[in-house]
């Protein structure tokens, strides 16, 4: 038993176990030993931290580049493998987010802040009853238009397109900030 402690705690200290991740896990040998939880190793990846908005756009773009299609039921993968998320319009936001779960519609404004809509940044998102969008970019200098991603239903899968602002304030969409955005 001393034995097999010290090779994992000299593999341990070599970096043998760690991983991708960066994290070991041995298995509980008794009740003194603690696991590391689901949570904790979400947190050592980043899910549910601080994120940079050049960081949310790529992650939004990775699912694009790859054509997710959408579905209420189905999860995909994120950039890093990390975790997966449901392949619907908040699935999608909450993993560009980097969010410990996939979130609806109905409880992403509590993650988030409202701001006007002049305030609008890159991975910002744009909110209404029963569905969301990802804002990428403005669309034109006169800041009318806007460019999305968004998991858009199953007729049309990932979306990547311009939007006016007038379709989107008619449409009931509001402007929200991600709490822990940077940049």
């Amino acid at each position: 038993m001393r034995i097999r402690h010290a090779v994992a705690a000299t593999a341990l200290s070599l970096g043998l176990l760690s991983g991708i991740t960066g994290i070991a896990q041995a298995a509980p040998e008794g009740p003194a030993e603690q696991e590391t939880s689901i949570s904790q190793v979400q947190a050592a990846a980043g899910y549910g931290g601080k994120i940079t908005r050049t960081e949310v756009i790529s992650r939004a773009k990775n699912w694009w580049d790859r054509k997710v299609p959408y579905s209420q039921t189905a999860y995909a993968w994120d950039v890093n493998h990390g975790k997966k998320y449901r392949t619907d319009c908040s699935g999608f936001v909450s993993m560009a987010w980097k969010l410990t779960s996939s979130r609806n519609t109905s409880t992403l404004d509590e993650v988030a802040t409202r701001i006007s809509w002049a305030n609008l940044k890159p991975g910002d998102m744009i909110l209404r009853n029963g569905h969301v969008k990802l804002f990428e970019k403005w669309a034109n200098t006169a800041h009318t238009s806007v460019w999305i991603y968004e998991e858009g239903s199953t007729a049309t899968d990932m979306d990547h397109e311009t939007v006016t602002l007038a379709t989107l304030k008619s449409g009931g969409y509001l402007p929200w900030k991600y709490n822990k955005i940077t940049g």
